[in-house]
């Protein structure tokens, strides 16, 4: 069995083949043999001109003919001998040149039925986080082999996506963590070029370099939060709208000096979840509706139940997201903003974090967006 599996896959479904084919043809030699030799049998024991020959027999009794034995002449039957032996030989011939024939046919076909296969091997060897654009060439068939390449094809656009992605959180995290790192550093150089510095220089500086690192360690905190594997969420009850009006009151002070309207209807009363993180998650929701709304804006969160599905939805009148940048929204350190102002804080963590809570509770996050028109993120359990 071992030695069936090192021979490759061509060769291993032309034997099959073969025994099959060879298994087939010894059945139908068999058969076809069995039947002649019947039949030539019974050509022996008949009489060769139709007529049934007496024997003679000593006395005055005499015999039906159907009684005794019918004498063929010796000359026929060893015809007829010599011809079962050709027929014989004939057959098992005909068995070799078919099965060997049938093989090599087997062969030839599997090995143009597998080419595909073997391109998809081999582009499959070349292909490497440089080239992973490189695709199979599309065989536009349904059958296995067509199927395969454009599984191999999909799983290529998935993984380039995903380095894609990879790339990107690099560069970004790698800017995040950079910049309160150079502003404390500069802070430092400022503070070492002074030869005689004062007590309130001391001060600046103390206050600079804690101010970053809360920055950091806020990041930090994010990102372990983005990736905590501990799936042993505390499930407790949850009122919907004594949660908003708190994180609402939180926000009096962003919403206040943008003059933004809000407006809360709870249709749905609770929801089961891990109150900590479900606060956190549309803590942040809130809070981006407040900080990228218009000047007199609006906010209207909405609960409500519909038939066996709870649905919570935030609305905004701010600018909008553009229809190419919602598929990364939700992507670590990704911004709308290419500037990344800092005007607004943040690390661009918010929106990962709200996803990574909702799939934690087995929820769906959606996002629809308009220019100039707001966002409406939707969250569905």
């Amino acid at each position: 069995m071992k030695v069936f599996s090192r021979i490759s896959l061509r060769m291993r479904i032309t034997l099959l083949a073969g025994a099959i084919l060879l298994l087939c043809s010894i059945i139908l030699t068999l058969g076809a043999s069995y039947n002649a030799h019947t039949q030539l049998n019974n050509v022996t024991l008949a009489s060769p001109y139709g007529v049934v020959e007496k024997a003679p027999i000593s006395g005055d009794i005499e015999l039906h003919p159907s009684d005794v034995a019918i004498a063929v002449p010796s000359a026929k039957v060893a015809v007829l001998t010599a011809a079962k032996k050709q027929f014989d030989i004939v057959n098992v011939l005909i068995l070799a040149g078919v099965s060997v024939f049938g093989m090599v046919l087997v062969y030839v076909v599997a090995g143009k039925s597998l080419r595909p296969i073997h391109e998809l091997s081999k582009t499959a060897s070349t292909i490497g986080e440089e080239n992973l654009q490189k695709r199979i060439p599309n065989l536009y068939t349904k059958d296995e082999v067509g199927m395969l390449s454009n599984s191999f094809n999909a799983m290529l656009d998935r993984l380039e996506e995903s380095f894609v992605k990879q790339k990107r959180f690099s560069a970004n995290a790698a800017h995040e963590l950079k910049t309160p790192l150079s502003t404390i550093n500069a802070s430092i150089q400022v503070l070492h070029l002074d030869k005689n510095p004062a007590a309130s220089d001391y001060e600046e500086t103390f206050e600079t370099i804690e101010r970053n690192v809360k920055r950091l360690i806020m990041v930090v905190d994010d990102l372990m939060k983005l990736y905590d594997e501990n799936d042993q969420l505390e499930i407790v009850p949850i009122d919907l709208k004594s949660m908003f009006e708190a994180i609402i009151c939180e926000l009096i002070p962003v919403i206040e000096n943008q003059n933004i309207e809000t407006e809360l209807i709870c249709g749905l009363k609770t929801v089961k979840g891990n109150q900590i993180l479900v606060y956190r998650a549309f803590f942040n929701l809130i809070e981006n509706a407040a900080k990228y709304n218009k000047d007199g804006g609006k906010i209207v969160i909405e609960a409500k139940r519909e038939g066996e599905v709870g649905k919570i939805t935030i609305k905004d009148t701010g600018n909008g997201i553009p229809a190419y940048e919602l598929q990364h929204i939700f992507e670590p350190f990704y911004r709308v903003s290419k500037s990344r102002s800092r005007k607004t804080g943040g690390a661009g963590l918010g929106l990962s974090i709200v996803k990574t809570i909702v799939e934690k509770h087995g929820w769906k996050v959606s996002v629809n967006s308009e220019l100039g028109e707001g966002s409406t993120f939707t969250i569905i359990f």
